[in-house]
């Protein structure tokens, strides 16, 4: 045996014999304790209250570089986890960057891990602050973190989409706070079941979001309701993906995310932000309240201004049918006494062209004459026809005009005020009169509109002309 095969038979082990060569080679040259930043990848707290964590690091593309295993024992899990809670108002939990201090431990059964013994809460708040702060700034300079703000809040919001955990309390909160309302509105709502809370969250509510912009015309508000919930889940709402896609909303969105000490940054994209899913149906029927006084103010209004316009134009219809009437009588009696002296004329005339005819033929002799003459009675006789024809004519000449007149009265009555109202016409009234032009108004004249069976007082709020 050659001195080559000695040195490969003493470097050589069984399993067991270099997994213990490990741990003590570790033990000598890694001894001590050591501060590890890191993300929890997964967290486990088993029956005896052991905490098992598996930590990962991730490069810029998020992509895992390194990962290992950790553990609290349940001695040290009891203190540092509710310290770590009330010091950054979350539960320790998956997908939070943590800086842990602790031993490198090496099993031969179970391989590398580090044994915790503290954990700094101040750098989880800062990491926490850093990640919010670059949420923030990325949306306000994409030019998208106001968008939502910006949208006109319906008048009557009647078709709301609620994003919400289907066992949440607050989302019973906030369909019996709607539907049980002291004024007997009513409301279409159709929930987009979500997860609110854990790492699925981000994934969860976008999905829910999308699944409303598909049939958005469906919808008049977007509600987004957690309720119940710790403050130590509301960073899971400092979320990028979702609030960009709220900024992007055609219609408002509404959060009642259930924390009182701060505002995540979902709350700050929104339309706005409320404590409770109770207080986001509480801003909605106020709402609705608010738009039904205007709308009955406005009917008040015009029924007024309805009325005083109507009562106006029936004094002036009247005064102009009052008017009309005499002057329409007299130029028929004028007509009339004109056509009696042109008739009496013209019967004249003709009798006095018939004498001077005859008397001349009879001072003529001869056959002649007498042919004459019988044709001139023949003549006298259809003129003396003629005459006779002339008064019926003139009979019906005048129950012509008389109809004319009458025509006349009746379309007088037509145009009544009365006749005008019944025919769904209105009048407008400012100061006692008709309002004829915009000219004669201002913003904020108060003015009258005269129906059939009433009044609408009403108040300009906009002024236009037009050009015909």
């Amino acid at each position: 045996m050659n001195q080559s095969t000695m040195d490969e038979n003493n470097n050589r082990y069984s399993l067991t014999e270099l997994q213990k060569l490990i741990r003590k080679t570790m033990e000598e040259q890694l001894s001590g304790f050591y501060w590890v930043s890191a993300e929890i990848a997964e967290l486990k707290i088993n029956y005896s209250g052991h905490c098992y964590l598996e930590l990962i690091e991730k490069d810029k593309h998020e992509d895992i570089k390194s990962r290992i295993r950790a553990v609290i024992w349940s001695q040290k899990a009891r203190l540092l986890l509710p310290y770590f809670k009330s010091v950054t108002g979350q539960e320790l939990g998956e997908g939070i960057k943590v800086l842990l201090r602790g031993s490198i431990d090496y099993h031969e059964v179970y391989g590398l891990s580090l044994k915790i013994i503290d954990i700094d809460p101040a750098y989880t708040v800062g990491e926490l602050a850093l990640k919010r702060k670059e949420i923030l700034e990325r949306l306000e300079n994409e030019g998208v973190i106001n968008l939502n703000k910006e949208l006109s809040f319906p008048d009557l919001p009647k078709r709301i989409a609620i994003i919400s955990s289907q066992q949440a309390a607050g989302l019973q909160d906030f369909i019996d706070q709607l539907e049980n309302n002291e004024y007997g509105y009513t409301y279409s709502i159709k929930l987009f079941s979500a997860v609110m809370q854990g790492a699925a969250t981000e994934k969860s509510i976008v999905s829910s979001i999308n699944g409303i912009f598909e049939e958005i015309d469906q919808y008049d508000l977007i509600v987004i309701a957690r309720g119940g919930g710790s403050q130590s889940d509301l960073s899971w709402f400092d979320n990028y993906n979702i609030a960009y896609l709220i900024s992007q909303s055609p219609v408002p969105v509404l959060t009642g995310i259930g924390h009182e000490k701060d505002l995540s940054v979902v709350d700050m994209v929104a339309h706005r932000s409320f404590k409770t899913p109770t207080a986001v149906a509480d801003f909605i029927i106020i709402n609705t309240a608010k738009t039904e006084e205007y709308l009955s103010r406005l009917r008040d209004s015009i029924i007024k201004g309805s009325r005083e316009m109507v009562r106006e134009k029936r004094v002036k219809i009247n005064r102009i049918g009052l008017n009309m009437a005499p002057l329409v009588r007299s130029a028929l009696q004028n007509k009339k006494v004109l056509i009696n002296r042109s008739g009496l004329r013209l019967s004249g005339n003709i009798q006095s062209y018939l004498a001077q005819r005859y008397t001349r033929l009879e001072s003529s002799g001869s056959e002649l004459r007498k042919v004459i003459i019988k044709d001139l009675q023949n003549r006298k006789r259809r003129v003396m026809d003629l005459k006779e024809g002339i008064n019926p004519a003139l009979s019906r000449f005048r129950q012509q005009k008389q109809s004319v007149l009458d025509n006349f009265s009746r379309s007088i009555d037509y145009l009544s005020p009365e006749r005008v109202l019944q025919r769904g016409y209105s009048i407008t009234l400012f100061n006692g009169k008709s309002v004829k032009s915009p000219e004669e108004l201002a913003i904020g004249s108060e003015i009258e509109t005269v129906l059939k069976k009433g009044k609408i007082g009403s108040r300009v709020f906009d002024l236009k002309k037009t050009d015909k």
